[in-house]
């Protein structure tokens, strides 16, 4: 009797090892799907795309679930073994969806044969007899493709040195940046192996590294967020170990790649130490005024070099914010009481606030082992004027981290954001857009944003409802 009880309890981890074994293996051919789906000729049709990537989402979310529910921790080299399969299937796809991936590729160009990716928007290279430039074929095809050429490059100067590299390996192509994104990826997956300390926490990381909206915008698409978002979470690791000066530099890096970075300036340029002390004691202010040398430092020598014209990513990042307004959720509530001004101050200091609120909290409880980074860009794309699919890339590490549930539900109903006039046509378009047939391009049917804002604040209602029960019934 004790043999065989001995027995099954040590086979029982072997079994669990087969068993994500085996759903990793149906993830993949899902993932194959879904690739295979990119370079076939349905790729523009939005029902064939739906059906696969709710198929991958309910097995990922199956297993997860399961996992969850059985207590079970995922093997950091089962979770990193797939996720690697996973991630060289998805460079052999393309980009579903987005042509932004043309803007990457007409930057590099650009820099290398102008020293600059800033300060020129691509529609002044229209006209070729006015600008004297003689463009290759292919790239006038690339010219041709870009998205709001009249206005600036948007992207920092760490993602013009990545469009750069993948220039380098192979001018005009996107596989490239795909292979560079998607190794950048599975960094970010060991560094989030490496500060998963609860099974919740690992089973979250299998969520993210087997995530197929990770797979659909950072593999197939070639989103760049992931670089930034990858050297965020560096940041936030070597914060967790004292290694400030270190948080300084990965800090700076990924401002430099997105702007969005800059929400996490006070959280992780500040020692631990000096929330345990008074805080404006010489014994503080020193170890910060070094941190945000570090950081400056960095950040302008990152600049520096892409600067010929004395123009910057601010240009486009201005003419963005002033005029750009797609799939926003707040924003485009206060839109309808009031003038765009006056929504983005409203929730301007609406964002001030929460987060006056939570450093406060942050720094005198210092129980927080990991900033809420899921409450942080959480709030700000809630409030913000434009929420782009793989914004929702930011959150999902530290959704990983804290086991955010609401976050996962937001990185499936995100993709909602794809039901465009762009991509409404035919049958599909006539049976769930009727009476919109004068969409633009990037124009929404009226049920779109309801639909997709509502279940996830249905569902972040419901797990606060099940959390208060949980309380009053313990």
């Amino acid at each position: 009797m004790r043999l065989t009880a001995y027995l099954l309890s040590n086979a029982l981890p072997k079994f669990r090892n087969w068993f994500l074994h085996l759903a990793g293996l149906v993830i993949l051919l899902s993932f194959i799907a879904l690739t295979w789906f990119s370079r076939s000729e349905y790729s523009d049709h939005l029902p064939g795309f739906y059906g696969v990537i709710l198929l991958s989402y309910g097995l990922v979310f199956g297993v997860g679930y399961y996992l969850w529910k059985t207590k079970q921790c995922p093997d950091a080299r089962t979770i990193l073994f797939w996720a690697t399969i996973y991630h060289v299937v998805g460079v052999l796809g393309f980009p579903l969806f987005e042509d932004d991936y043309f803007r990457y590729l007409w930057d590099a160009y650009h820099t290398v044969h102008f020293e600059t990716p800033y300060g020129v928007a691509p529609s002044f290279y229209f006209n070729l007899s006015d600008s004297s430039v003689s463009l290759t074929p292919k790239f006038e095809a690339i010219l041709g493709q870009i998205n709001y050429p009249d206005i600036p490059t948007v992207y920092g100067p760490v993602l013009q040195y990545s469009f750069l590299l993948g220039y380098f390996l192979a001018p005009g192509e996107v596989w490239p940046l795909q292979l560079i994104y998607s190794a950048v990826d599975l960094v970010l997956v060991v560094v989030l192996l490496k500060m998963a300390n609860t099974t919740r926490a690992r089973i979250g990381v299998l969520l993210y590294a087997w995530s197929p909206l990770v797979l659909k915008e950072v593999v197939l698409t070639a989103h760049p967020d992931g670089l930034a978002v990858c050297l965020l979470m560096l940041a936030v690791f070597c914060y967790q170990r004292e290694a400030y000066k270190w948080t300084a530099m990965w800090l700076a890096m990924s401002v430099a790649a997105k702007v969005f970075a800059v929400l996490f300036i006070p959280f992780l340029l500040i020692p631990k130490s000096c929330f345990q002390r008074r805080f404006f004691q010489l014994d503080n202010v020193k170890p910060v005024l070094v941190n945000a040398l570090v950081f400056g430092v960095v950040l302008i020598c990152l600049y520096v070099p892409l600067l010929m014209t004395g123009k910057s990513d601010a240009v486009g990042l201005s003419a963005m914010a002033q005029n750009w307004e797609f799939n926003s959720a707040l924003f485009g509530l206060l839109r309808l009481a009031f003038s765009p001004g006056e929504s983005k101050l409203i929730l301007f200091f609406g964002l001030l606030c929460f987060f006056a609120w939570y450093f406060r909290r942050y720094a005198l409880e210092g129980s927080e082992t990991c900033v809420r980074g899921d409450w942080i860009m959480g709030l700000f794309l809630v409030c913000a004027p434009v929420i782009n699919a793989w914004y929702v890339l930011w959150l999902l590490p530290f959704a990983a981290l804290h086991f955010n549930v609401t976050a996962w539900a937001a990185s499936l109903l995100i993709l909602m954001s794809y039901l465009v006039g762009l991509n409404l046509d035919g049958l599909f378009f006539d049976t769930f857009a009727s009476g919109a047939e004068h969409l633009g391009p990037y124009d929404q049917p009226g049920w779109v944003r309801p639909v997709e804002f509502g279940l996830v604040l249905m569902v972040a209602l419901l797990l606060f409802l099940r959390k208060k029960t949980a309380k009053m019934s313990g």
